[in-house]
């Protein structure tokens, strides 16, 4: 009979020997390409295992003194049955407790590799938003493919501040430099050509003006204007060469974009009559040299460049161009941001409690 007892405690270690396996590689498999945060809960598993074996034990060399007996005939039958009532609930317990242990221990993935970098680039873009700008000779017009390519362009920046100046018969603020590029794009979004009051002409100098205005104290590494325009300076306070010579004298590089495909271009009016608003389209006069001429002066005048998009695929590689040219320098040491991966595991081990609970007293019943 003590060789049967020490028997069936030999397949019960044996069989949390292989429970502590399967339960180790499943650890791994978790685990992996993980860090832990919090390692020394670990050495809790030493304690749980430990008390799993002294159960084994006990429920052994110490069984229920209260036995039932069974009528004539009747005999006992360690069934599966009966092994899922003894040791499933358990079970569940114990794994329960071991995902506790590794959630613990704060097992965390690599988050964004962040590169540093030794100074950053703070950049305005200026964008017209002048009557002309909605011609019909960039798809859908001007004005929606220089949004489109300025919120493609923020996309591609990495660590730079960036803001929005727009200008017609004045300039305006938009936004102001940030590195919270979702609302960079969400200010560009909302531009249109009726935004600012002053609708009549194109101010190219004051918008030069009011952009190096939130440039010039900024310590970034470089300070950096994109004026996409598609008209001539006819208006405003500044003369644009004035106030490119007093960027330059900042430290502001200045490239210069112009608009229009070189050809006589339809635009859309809105016009009102007697029955409302009427929509007629007329044509509207390429950009001359003289216009293209300042804007070339402007971008000499900074250590810039001046760039002309026909269509929108030019200007989409303007812009890709523009993103080579202010590349941010980075220092050597890589910084990592890590994301918590716990949480598996704890769900896990609150979904096992619950099942344990649910067999215990649902599915295998047992009389005392």
């Amino acid at each position: 009979m003590q060789k049967d007892k020490l028997l069936s405690i030999a397949y019960n270690v044996l069989g949390l020997i292989a429970a502590a396996v399967a339960l180790f590689l499943l650890a791994l498999i978790f685990l992996s390409g993980s860090r832990l945060a919090n390692p020394a809960f670990l050495f809790l598993l030493i304690i749980l295992f430990g008390a799993a074996f002294g159960a084994v034990l006990i429920r052994k060399f110490f069984p229920p003194s209260v036995k039932y007996p069974l009528g004539p005939g009747v005999k006992f039958e360690d069934s599966l049955p009966v092994k899922l009532a003894k040791w499933l609930p358990i079970g569940l317990c114990l794994t329960a407790l071991f995902l506790s242990v590794l959630a613990l221990s704060r097992p965390q993935k690599d988050g964004k590799h962040i590169l540093p970098p030794a100074k950053g680039v703070d950049i305005m873009l200026t964008i017209d938003t002048s009557g002309s700008m909605a011609a019909l000779d960039f798809k859908p017009d001007r004005m929606s493919a220089a949004k489109q390519t300025a919120a493609e362009f923020v996309d591609k920046r990495a660590t730079d501040r960036i803001g929005v100046v727009v200008f017609a018969g004045a300039a305006m603020l938009q936004c102001p430099l940030t590195l919270d590029y979702f609302a960079v794009k969400e200010y560009i979004s909302l531009i249109n050509i009726e935004m600012l009051a002053d609708q009549v002409g194109t101010a190219i100098g004051d918008a030069i003006a009011v952009s190096a205005t939130h440039l010039k104290d900024s310590a970034a590494k470089s300070k950096t204007i994109i004026l996409l325009t598609d008209g001539e300076n006819n208006t405003g306070m500044v003369d644009p060469i004035a106030a490119a010579k007093a960027a330059a004298a900042h430290g502001i590089k200045i490239y210069t974009v112009s608009v229009a495909s070189g050809e006589a271009a339809d635009m859309k009016v809105n016009e009102r009559s007697l029955f409302g608003p009427v929509s007629t389209v007329t044509k509207l006069p390429p950009p001359s040299p003289e216009s293209e001429a300042v804007l070339m002066q402007i971008a000499k005048e900074t250590g810039g460049d001046f760039f002309r998009a026909k269509n929108n695929a030019e200007l989409q590689n303007i812009y890709a161009r523009i993103n080579e040219l202010e590349k941010t320098e980075f220092e050597g040491v890589l910084r990592l941001n890590y994301t918590d991966n716990y949480k598996p595991a704890l769900i896990a081990a609150i979904l096992l409690l619950m099942a344990a609970f649910i067999a215990d007293k649902f599915i295998f019943i047992k009389i005392p």
